[in-house]
């Protein structure tokens, strides 16, 4: 969470281990990553992708993995910023009936 001396909270991340089968090892998988609009450009989102990375030092793992929209521009700027590399895939959505 980034919370504020205010006790405001402003912005979180999400993360959770997850296993690849394709690479057969586990990784940190980070959901989502948001910031309210009046917060961003301030360094919380390099303090909350620290807090992820060590999460996935905690649990023994050398790797976070994400997503991004492609229209993200912000995002995609932030991500390059820290050194992150894109992948290039296709995400899928399968509505099922209840």
């Amino acid at each position: 969470m980034a919370e504020l001396p205010d006790g405001s909270l402003v912005g979180y991340a999400t993360c959770s281990p997850e296993l690849s089968t394709w690479e057969g090892r586990e990784y940190l998988h980070m959901d989502c990553l948001f910031l309210l609009p009046g917060h961003r450009g301030l360094g919380l989102g390099v303090l909350l992708m620290d807090a992820v990375a060590a999460e996935a030092r905690a649990l023994g793992l050398d790797e976070v993995q994400w997503q991004t929209p492609v229209w993200n521009d912000g995002a995609i700027r932030f991500y390059d910023r820290m050194g992150a590399r894109a992948r290039q895939k296709v995400r899928y959505s399968l509505p099922v009936a209840p």
